[in-house]
């Protein structure tokens, strides 16, 4: 078991004490001293006191035994068990107080006026020797309890397994995003090879640092937002090699400080998208401007890029766009704003999150 599944357990068992603390001792010795005090007109506090640890100390022992009779058999729907155990249990903690009666009044130990009031109700020889309204009401208590703290750790447990789900589609997503990725660059390097380009070297080096950041970085929950722009920064030079100097390729970073973290590869499908439909492969030409700036505690993300004459329709749709869209959903949940407006001849994107 793990510490904080452990500390989890000890929670629940102090909201437990604390409730027949409360329960037992704390409103009996109160509403003895309030009907002495209204009723009576005396002030009785110290044998309230005494007359409440000696009664409550017993009964907490006798109903902590049906509480856990309660989680037995209620909690794994043993409806006629219960019935049969509660009749039995009733039977047995008469005799419980009949023992507890005669016990008191005998021991020298308990105060002398606790003694003789308990002496007179041991020979008072009732049929039953507890009262039936007092018995409901602890019964109902101690079931509220009960189903109290098994509705908060089935909630807890509810969290936690929408949490996991939630890690397992996060990975998931990234897995899909790395493939998506490598396959486009290896297409580019394998263009330049074919060409016998001198830029091959430097765009294999290139790709060398991103994967050194993908083996080392990718796993992590967050990293430090310049590491991400440095991934980025290596991806759009490995383009601007590509494409030579033939385009224009922008990439303004604004405001950008050393104290923030951002899930790793989130901001790479828009970019990546704006690459693989926003340039003309055939005539190289096109446009795409990006803008990366931090405005107090919003990243905005601006990208536009130009849309070529004509569309090449073999293209297979990208999924990268997708799976960026389902991430933002489960980690920022409504602190994210993403419009795209397509038009005819130019792409316009713009995404702001709430980094606290």
């Amino acid at each position: 078991m793990s510490f904080s599944a452990t500390g989890k357990q000890w929670k629940y068992l102090g909201a437990e004490v604390i409730f027949f603390i409360v329960f037992f001792y704390l409103f009996p010795i109160v509403s003895s001293f309030e009907y002495n005090f209204i009723e009576r007109h005396k002030s009785e506090l110290d044998r309230s006191i005494a007359s409440v640890l000696i009664y409550g100390t017993f009964d907490v022992i006798a109903f902590v035994i049906y509480y856990k009779l309660i989680q037995f058999c209620l909690f794994k729907k043993r409806f006629l068990l219960f019935i049969g155990l509660t009749i039995a249990y009733l039977f047995l903690y008469h005799f419980y107080r009949r023992g507890l009666y005669f016990s008191i009044s005998h021991l020298p130990i308990f105060p002398d006026d606790i003694r003789s009031e308990t002496l007179k109700w041991y020979n008072a020889n009732s049929r039953v020797n507890f009262s039936v309204v007092y018995m409901s009401m602890n019964f109902l208590c101690l079931t509220a309890l009960a189903y109290f703290i098994r509705s908060s750790k089935q909630d807890e447990q509810m969290h936690i397994l929408k949490e996991q789900q939630l890690l397992s589609e996060l990975k998931y997503l990234k897995a899909q995003i790395h493939p998506h990725f490598f396959f486009n660059t290896i297409n580019n390097i394998y263009s330049l090879a074919l060409k016998q380009s001198v830029d091959t070297a430097p765009m294999v080096a290139k790709l060398g640092e991103m994967m050194r950041y993908i083996l080392y970085e990718a796993d992590h929950k967050a990293v430090l937002l310049e590491r991400e722009i440095a991934f980025l920064n290596n991806y759009i030079a490995i383009e601007k090699i590509r494409y030579n100097k033939a385009v224009d390729i922008i990439f303004d970073v604004q405001g950008i400080n050393d104290v923030t973290y951002i899930e790793p590869f989130l901001l790479l499908p828009f970019i990546e998208n704006a690459f693989k439909h926003g340039l003309a492969e055939e005539t190289a030409s096109g446009f795409v401007y990006i803008v990366l700036c931090m405005a107090e505690d919003e990243l905005i993300l601006d990208v536009r890029n130009s849309k070529p004459a004509t569309i090449n329709t073999d293209k297979a749709p990208g999924i990268g766009l997708k799976n960026v869209i389902k991430r933002l959903d489960i980690l920022f949940d409504n602190r994210y704003r993403l419009s795209i407006d397509d038009k005819a001849d130019e792409y316009q994107l713009s995404l702001t999150l709430q980094m606290k």
